[in-house]
């Protein structure tokens, strides 16, 4: 176990250090658990279904559950690894998700593993947000973006190698085998954890933890999630009452927060602009990428859906790198907003396209989208981070997680509204605004840290 730091050391004492190596190398390890146990087990989604004879919704709520756990518990993470320290929720995390990973794979029937799999979302937002934490506090802050970028680019790479090696898994053994995938990885994070972490020291005696608020916060985002893919289906009455409900339970929720000594969500941070927009940013940005990532497979079919996807994916994954370095030389701003300009233009064009007949053009403009937005990322998610102290580094990383999570589900939830044919028009509608959302919030981030 490596010790304690003292009380002279911090970022400065970090700079090109082998500790901040080690630390932004176990970080990338543990990013990599939540998009790989996001896309791995989408491919087995139809052997769930053949497996427990159940209905097409039930085994699709394995995925939209995923998503609104991991956004749900990310600011509970980010609160709990401030008090308990980073380090142990990291590895608390990421052995949870290795054992749910294990335990899912022996599910006897599809309400035992839809359990274990949010167990699974909760152990992963546990370890992934608490790991990005700890970089921002280790990493000083004129190489802090060279960092995100490389914790954007592992993210992207696992999100893209899941599919495969889901797919494998499931050819050789069936089902089970997508959620067996995660476990040897959740291995080699905790090990890189345990070496690169050095130990924190925690709150003493910290408030009661919120309860309540943790389950308001669930039935918000899965209410939510629930209405928008239903809504197509749905009276124009019946989803204006439950948009009511919604609003009803949000303001409820608003109102517990303020109220509680140890919020799960510190609602009072949204005051801060560096918060606000780099929220903005990454929900909007997040609400097409994710969009367009599984619509694609629907519009073209499995085959055609792995040389389309490729260029995006790949390319966001190589340009994060990128976007790292511009960030720390230009500062937060100018890169986000290039990368979101990036993104949005080549979405407007491809209204004009069909991807299932005209594959080079849809690929050429995908692969400009996955560039756009992988310059932006690490500027946002460094500004994101950067917009609290040090000492608020947790919350900071869990509210900015949320967002990016809860631009996930909103374009996941409208997947069935917006799918037309071979054409995609309304996917790369939403992909067009959300970018154009994206440019204007880009252009109100923090040029460089405000805390």
């Amino acid at each position: 176990m490596r010790p304690v730091a003292p009380q002279g050391s911090g970022p400065a004492a970090l700079a090109g250090s082998g500790t901040g190596r080690a630390v932004v190398g176990a970080a990338c390890l543990v990013t990599t658990l939540v998009p790989l146990g996001s896309t791995s087990v989408a491919v087995a989604l139809p052997s769930i279904q053949t497996a427990f004879a159940a209905e097409a919704g039930g085994a699709v709520a394995l995925v939209t559950a995923y998503l609104v756990v991991t956004a749900a518990c990310q600011p509970i993470a980010g609160a709990l690894g401030d008090r308990w320290g980073r380090r142990r929720s990291v590895l608390l995390g990421a052995a949870g998700f290795g054992v749910a990973s294990v335990l899912a794979a022996a599910a006897p029937n599809l309400p035992v593993l839809g359990t274990l799999r949010c167990v699974q979302a909760a152990c992963g937002a546990l370890a992934l947000v608490n790991a990005a934490a700890t970089v921002r506090t280790a990493v000083p802050d004129d190489r802090r973006g060279r960092a995100f970028g490389l914790v954007g680019a592992s993210a992207t790479a696992a999100a893209a190698a899941g599919p495969a090696l889901g797919g494998g898994a499931v050819h050789m053994i069936g089902w089970r085998g997508a959620f067996l995938v995660g476990a040897p990885v959740a291995v080699l994070a905790l090990a890189a954890a345990l070496w690169g972490f050095s130990a924190d020291a925690r709150a003493a005696a910290p408030a009661r933890f919120d309860l309540s608020g943790a389950g308001l916060l669930l039935l918000l985002l899965g209410g939510s999630a629930a209405l928008l893919s239903a809504s197509p289906q749905l009276p124009v009455a019946v989803v204006a009452a439950a948009g009511a409900g919604l609003a009803g339970l949000a303001v409820w929720f608003v109102r517990h927060e303020l109220r509680q000594p140890l919020p799960v969500l510190d609602v009072r941070v949204f005051r801060i602009r560096g918060v606000v927009a780099a929220g903005a940013a990454v929900a909007t940005g997040n609400a097409a990428l994710y969009t367009v990532v599984l619509a694609v497979p629907l519009l073209v079919g499995t085959a055609g859906a792995v040389g389309l996807l490729l260029p995006l994916l790949s390319g966001a994954s190589v340009a994060a790198l990128l976007g790292g370095r511009l960030s720390d030389r230009w500062g937060r701003r100018r890169p986000a907003v290039l990368g979101a300009v990036l993104m949005t233009v080549p979405a407007v064009l491809l209204l004009a396209v069909e991807p299932g007949r005209d594959r080079l053009a849809a690929a050429l403009l995908l692969g400009a989208c996955g560039v756009g937005q992988g310059l932006a990322t690490a500027a946002v998610q460094a500004a994101g981070l950067e917009a609290l102290p040090p000492e608020r580094a947790g919350l900071a990383s869990g509210v900015w997680s949320t967002c990016r999570y809860l631009g996930s589900i909103t374009g996941a939830s409208l997947l069935t509204l917006l799918i037309s044919g071979e054409a995609g028009t309304g996917v790369f509608t939403l992909a067009a605004v959300a970018g154009a959302l994206a440019i204007a919030a880009s252009a109100a981030l923090p040029v460089r840290p405000t805390a």
